[in-house]
């Protein structure tokens, strides 16, 4: 690999050149070998992947390119080499995870509240809480609000709503990232 920092000849050079690959980071010219990829024989796996990269990069740069402030924000983050586009990248490819449904201080009453951990990679877009009765029936939903103190990953649901059957009901937790994954989990209320 080659780096060429303002040099007159390669500065506005970009894509493959006959076995050579030339790209742009920031101010600098980085020159490659070009892998030959043509006897390559891909496992179903790596085929998958190759499939799920490809629909992300064009998911993310569509979403970057239609929001200038999420590109802006994700530039903030970029580290090194990196650039907006690499690290929405890796925020699109790693899910938002829950950590934790606390259900203890909820007995089916108006103001008691669930607690929820979420982490993701770079932010969580919001926690979205949905309260059934023992027959199944939506009871309530709503957003959770993240703890006073930002970033802590800790959300509090505040119930609206009395819920005399909650006992074998359940808790559905939807937890979004900006990229826009979105992941879900359900905890059955015992009463304990």
């Amino acid at each position: 690999m080659a780096i060429a920092n303002d040099n007159v000849i390669t500065r506005m050079l970009r894509g493959k050149v006959g076995n050579v690959i030339f790209r742009r980071v920031r101010k600098t010219t980085i020159a490659s070998k070009a892998h030959d990829y043509s006897k390559q024989k891909w496992s179903k796996a790596q085929i998958e992947n190759r499939k799920r990269f490809g629909k992300a990069s064009l998911k993310v740069n569509k979403k970057l390119r239609e929001d200038p402030e999420l590109k802006e924000k994700y530039k903030k983050l970029a580290k090194g080499n990196q650039n907006a586009n690499n690290v929405a990248m890796s925020d699109y490819l790693k899910p938002p995870e829950i950590t934790e449904i606390n259900v203890k201080n909820y007995k089916g009453q108006k103001g008691n509240t669930i607690r929820v951990g979420a982490k993701d990679k770079y932010f969580i877009a919001g926690v979205i809480v949905m309260i059934l009765n023992a027959q199944g029936i939506e009871v309530e939903s709503g957003m959770a609000v993240e703890m006073p103190f930002s970033g802590s990953g800790v959300w509090v649901y505040k119930s609206m709503e009395d819920n005399p059957c909650w006992k074998g009901g359940r808790v559905v937790v939807r937890v979004a990232d900006l990229p826009g994954n979105v992941v879900a989990r359900a905890l059955t209320l015992d009463g304990t």
